[in-house]
């Protein structure tokens, strides 16, 4: 992983204004420190505009989900995870 394919998925996310905050090891290797990390982690802001942006972006980085449950407020709402997989060939696998 390197750092400039978090930079173009973060940049995906901006353009479509998604709300978030890169967080874990991702996030470590962005401000330099020394982190290994196959996967980025988001906390991402609960509303339905910004779902619907995120949903966006997704799209944009052809991303599949993975993981269940389904991404919808009321899951993230309790603490659940989404996982996706992006197969956009500049980001693919992240």
């Amino acid at each position: 992983m390197t750092q400039n394919l978090i930079l173009k998925v973060l940049s995906t996310f901006r353009k479509h204004r998604v709300k978030s905050l890169l967080i874990g090891g991702q996030a470590c290797i962005i401000y330099g420190a020394v982190e290994f990390s196959r996967d980025s982690d988001f906390l991402i802001l609960i509303s339905q505009k910004n779902l619907e942006n995120l949903k966006k972006t997704l799209k944009t980085l052809r991303a599949e989900q993975i993981y269940l449950p389904p991404l919808e407020a009321s899951f993230l709402e309790r603490g659940h995870a989404c996982h996706f997989r992006c197969k956009r060939a500049d980001v693919e696998n992240l």
